[in-house]
Parts: C-alpha cells; sequence; structure tokens
C-alpha cells in the first residue's frame, strides 16, 4: 500500500509525468489537455448546466464549463500549494523539476482564459480560411500551449521575481499561475490581431 510520501510524489509529478527524464514541465502542460477536454466532454455529454437564465444551451453549458474549471484550477492549486511544500521539504530540494502539479494548474488556466478567443474568430472573417476544427486546434491547443510554455521558460518580469523571491510549495504553484495569464493576455492580443488583419 503506497506511504504518504509515495502518494504526495504521485500527486506532485501529476501521474509520474513529473518523473519524464527530458522537458517534464512541457509534457506536464500537454497533460493539462486531457484532463480539460475531459472535464468538456462531460459538460457537453451529461448536459452538465448551471441554472442561468437568458442563455441559451451552448451559453450556459460554455458558461458552466468555464465555471467548473475555474473551481478545478483553485482546487488544484491549494492542493499542489500543499502537497509541493511537503515534497520539497521531504527531498529538501527547491522547486524540484519533477513537480509539474505547476504546469498542469498554469496550462488548464491559460487554456481556460483562451477559451473565448474561439467565439470571436468564429463570428470574423478568419472562418473563411479556417474551418472549426483548425479553430479548435489553433485556438484552444496551439496557441495556448506555445504561448504559456514561452512565459513558464522565460520568465519576463514579474514572473521571475516571484520565482526567484517567493519560496515553497507557493512559490512553485504562483509563477505558473501569473504565466498563464500572461499567456491569455498574449492570446487576445494575437487574435483580435488576426481578425482585424483580415
Amino acid at each position: 500500500m503506497p506511504n504518504k510520501n509515495q502518494f504526495i510524489e504521485f500527486f506532485v509529478t501529476f501521474f509520474y509525468v513529473g518523473k519524464i527524464k527530458y522537458c517534464p514541465g512541457t509534457f506536464g502542460s500537454l497533460a493539462a489537455f486531457p484532463v480539460g477536454y475531459l472535464f468538456l466532454y462531460f459538460t457537453v455529454t451529461y448536459q452538465l448546466i448551471f441554472p442561468f437564465s437568458n442563455l441559451t444551451l451552448a451559453e450556459a453549458q460554455f458558461v458552466t464549463f468555464f465555471i467548473i474549471i475555474l473551481i478545478l484550477c483553485f482546487i488544484l492549486f491549494i492542493l499542489g500549494t500543499y502537497f509541493s511544500s511537503l515534497y520539497i521539504k521531504h527531498t529538501r530540494r527547491e522547486d524540484p523539476k519533477e513537480i509539474v502539479i505547476d504546469e498542469v494548474v498554469g496550462q488548464l488556466l491559460a487554456m481556460l482564459l483562451s477559451f473565448f478567443s474561439v467565439v470571436f474568430v468564429n463570428h470574423s472573417g478568419l472562418t473563411k480560411y479556417l474551418n472549426s476544427q483548425a479553430i479548435d486546434i489553433i485556438f484552444l491547443f496551439l496557441l495556448p500551449f506555445g504561448l504559456f510554455r514561452c512565459f513558464d521558460i522565460l520568465k519576463p518580469w514579474p514572473i521571475n521575481w516571484l520565482d526567484k523571491n517567493i519560496k515553497g510549495g507557493i512559490g512553485v504553484m504562483l509563477d505558473d499561475v501569473v504565466a498563464a495569464i500572461f499567456a491569455a493576455v498574449a492570446h487576445y492580443a494575437i487574435t483580435f490581431s488576426l481578425i482585424d488583419w483580415i
């Protein structure tokens, strides 16, 4: 039976994805997408809808999914902070590379915050050049993934400041949340630039 430390390692490495030898953070980010799309699938398939007035079925599903993933990110952030602190204390290493729960949370948040871009794209001239599948791949996967990885790796200010000055589990998690926000802002800047250009 797994002991406490094994469970903590299992959680912070996100099912041992963080144990992958090369680019564990990138694989941690990739692991966030199946989680997000699994929740989207269940939201749509099983009609998990919060009661909103004056919203169409599609809009209510969209808002419900947004709220569910936001709650999931918050829960994973709290648990990630707590278990990362315990893991750092146990291993006696500051911000071990195998901890990827921060990338999972950051990527989920970047994906979630970028979700509304599809609405703007689907009501723009880009639909002349891209079908719905291409729009989903570009704006719900490629851009959120690429931008989040860029900000997470390059760590512009204040991400680098947080990374260097905020220690422990909260430091591990917080810089990725800020990287997700930066990625979302860049995502919309690119999206609206493309829409205006077309």
